[in-house]
């Protein structure tokens, strides 16, 4: 139950920051328009080669946290576990601050029973990111009450997983 509720959650913060993806491309460019033919597309096999194929066209994109974790999404409902992970570090890669990624990859290894510490570490420095986001103000595309739903929704994913990895891990 606790991982259907992180996997939950986990997609839920990714529909909730990919808003943020198309104030990070430059309106009306190739960029953009590629972006906006995948969150339209509606076939998930389909999705996944745009994205992937996205990846390849704008590898420097501001959206590629974004890009990244819908295709953990994808692997994530496919039940591909190394996949999730794979994809996850490449979010984390771009953007270390990443919450749903950080949650992802803690998820994934958890489930795998590998890099156990890495699992423990990534659900650590999730709590600690959620912590920090209780300080800064509200996002421009997110009202009060909005943003403050999402740290609750956060802090209760990524406690949740702490404590899924920790015992895991022992």
């Amino acid at each position: 139950m606790k991982t259907r509720l992180v996997t939950l959650l986990c997609a839920s913060l990714v529909l909730a920051f990919s808003a943020t993806a198309f104030a990070q491309v430059k309106a009306n460019s190739e960029e953009d328009k590629a972006y906006r033919k995948i969150t339209a597309e509606k076939n998930a096999d389909t999705q996944l080669n745009m994205l992937m194929e996205f990846e390849k066209q704008f590898p420097q994109s501001k959206a590629l946290p974004d890009v990244y974790m819908f295709i953990v999404d994808y692997y994530t409902a496919k039940g591909d576990n190394a996949k999730v992970a794979e994809y996850g570090e490449k979010a984390i890669k771009v953007d270390p601050n990443n919450v749903a990624a950080l949650l992802a990859v803690s998820r994934s290894l958890s489930i795998q029973r590998k890099n156990l510490e890495v699992a423990v570490s990534y659900a650590q420095k999730a709590v600690d990111n959620v912590e920090k986001m209780k300080t800064q103000p509200a996002p421009g595309n997110y009202s009060d009450a909005e943003w403050k739903q999402l740290i609750k929704d956060n802090e209760e994913a990524a406690k949740g997983q702490l404590n899924y990895s920790k015992a895991i891990k022992q």
